[in-house]
C-alpha cells in the first residue's frame, strides 16, 4: 500500500536541470479514436472514447491497463468531507514496465500523495517541493521518493518531468498517438540519446493546446521561458510527463483549496499520451485495457459508450482488484484468456446483423 509515513528523500537518480539539446520534431502520426486514463471520482476515460464511473474501496488497487510490457495500477482512496458518491479519487498510481530488445529493462515507478507535506517541505522555507510536498515518486517500487520538480530518469529509457502549475494550465483530456517508428530508433540497451528529449519547458508549451484556459497560461508560460525558473514554481498542483520507449504518459495532481475545505481531496488524473506500435498490437486488459475494444448492444446494434455493466467483462469491481501496487494478478484476468476471439466474432455478428437490418429498411 501507499506508504502513511513521510517518503525518503533520497532519489534513485539525480535529476537534471534541463538537457542541452535540440527537442525532436513532433510524431507525424495522427492521434487515434481514442484517449485514455482517470479523471475525478474517478471517471474512467475509455481508449473508444467511452466515459464511465468505477467506484472501487477505499485503500483498493486496481489493474488499470495490463498487457505483456506494462501494468499499470491505481489505489483509490476516500474522502469522507466529499459527497457521497463523489468521495473517492485516485490516489496513487503505479508503472511496471518491461521493455528493451531483450526485456531486461524492469522498471518500477510508483507515485504517491500524503495528506500533509512530508517534513523537509514543511520545516524548511526555501524548499520547493510537489505539491507543496504531498506528492512524491519512487523510481525503485517504494524504497525511496523524491518529492522536488525535476527531470528525472530511470531505468534505460524512462524519463519523468515533474513540475508545480496551477488551474489555468491544467490539462483536459486529450487523445494518445500511436508512434510506429520511436521505439526501433532507440539504441539497445543504453539510455535515450539526449538528442530525443525535449527540454522541460518545451514540454510545457507543447500542451499549450490542451489547457483548461490556454490563453491565461500564455504569460505564465512565457515567464517561466524568460527566467528558467519551471522547477522553482510552487504550487498546490502538480503536472508530471512520464515518458518511456514504449508508452508515454501525462498526469495532473489537483488537490482542494486549502482555505476552503469543504470537500477536502487529492486527486490524479492520468492519461496515456503516445503508444508504440509495438505495444498498441499486444492484447489489453484491466479496467481501461478492455476498452480498446468496442462494444455493441446485442439489440440496437449501437455502440456502449457509457454502460459500466456491458462494457468491463467484470461484473463486480473486485473483479479487477490486485493485492498490492506492482500486482499482476485479478479475477477479470481470468476472463480475458479465451474472450478475446469469441468477442471479436460477436461483435462481427452484430454488426454484420445491424447492417443487414439497415439494408433490408432501405430496400423495403
Amino acid at each position: 500500500d501507499a506508504p502513511t509515513d513521510a517518503p525518503t528523500d533520497a532519489p534513485t537518480d539525480a535529476p537534471t536541470d534541463a538537457p542541452t539539446d535540440a527537442p525532436t520534431n513532433a510524431p507525424t502520426n495522427a492521434p487515434t479514436d481514442g484517449g485514455g486514463g482517470f479523471n475525478g471520482d474517478p471517471i474512467i476515460l475509455g481508449l473508444q472514447k467511452q466515459v464511465f464511473k468505477f467506484e472501487g474501496r477505499d485503500g483498493g488497487w486496481y489493474s488499470n491497463l495490463t498487457n505483456k510490457n506494462l501494468q499499470w495500477n491505481m489505489q483509490f482512496k476516500e474522502f469522507k468531507s466529499c459527497p457521497a458518491h463523489e468521495n473517492m479519487f485516485v490516489s496513487a498510481l503505479s508503472l511496471s514496465m518491461l521493455s528493451g530488445n531483450d526485456k531486461t529493462d524492469h522498471s518500477n515507478v510508483l507515485i504517491v500523495t500524503t495528506p500533509e507535506p512530508v517534513e523537509k517541505c514543511r520545516s524548511d522555507p526555501n524548499e520547493v517541493c510537489l505539491g507543496e510536498g504531498t506528492l512524491h515518486v519512487s523510481f525503485d517500487g517504494g524504497r525511496t521518493y523524491v518529492s522536488n520538480p525535476g527531470d528525472y530518469h530511470f531505468g534505460n529509457s524512462g524519463r519523468i518531468v515533474a513540475h508545480n502549475t496551477y488551474a489555468a494550465c491544467s490539462r483536459k483530456w486529450h487523445d494518445y498517438e500511436v508512434s510506429h517508428n520511436d521505439w526501433k530508433n532507440l539504441r539497445n540497451g543504453g539510455r535515450r540519446a539526449t538528442l530525443f528529449e525535449k527540454k522541460p519547458i518545451q514540454l510545457l508549451k507543447d500542451r499549450k493546446s490542451t489547457m483548461i484556459d490556454q490563453a491565461g497560461c500564455e504569460g505564465w508560460i512565457q515567464s517561466r521561458v524568460e527566467k528558467q525558473d519551471l522547477f522553482q514554481q510552487r504550487g498546490q498542483w502538480s503536472t508530471l510527463y512520464i515518458e518511456t520507449d514504449l508508452v508515454s504518459f501525462h498526469v495532473e495532481y489537483r488537490r482542494s483549496d486549502f482555505f476552503d475545505r469543504k470537500c477536502d481531496f487529492q486527486s490524479l488524473d492520468a492519461w496515456m499520451t503516445k503508444v508504440s506500435d509495438k505495444m498498441e498490437k499486444t492484447e489489453w486488459a484491466g479496467i481501461l485495457g478492455e476498452t480498446k475494444y468496442k462494444v455493441y448492444d446485442p439489440e440496437t446494434g449501437e455502440e456502449v459508450k457509457t454502460d459500466r455493466s456491458k462494457l468491463l467483462r467484470g461484473k463486480d469491481d473486485a473483479d479487477y482488484e490486485v493485492g498490492g501496487p506492482f500486482d499482476t494478478e485479478f479475477a477479470a484476468a481470468s476472463k480475458q484468456t479465451g474472450l478475446s476471439q469469441a468477442m471479436s466474432s460477436a461483435i462481427d455478428a452484430v454488426e454484420n446483423s445491424f447492417i443487414s437490418k439497415i439494408a433490408n429498411k432501405v430496400t423495403n
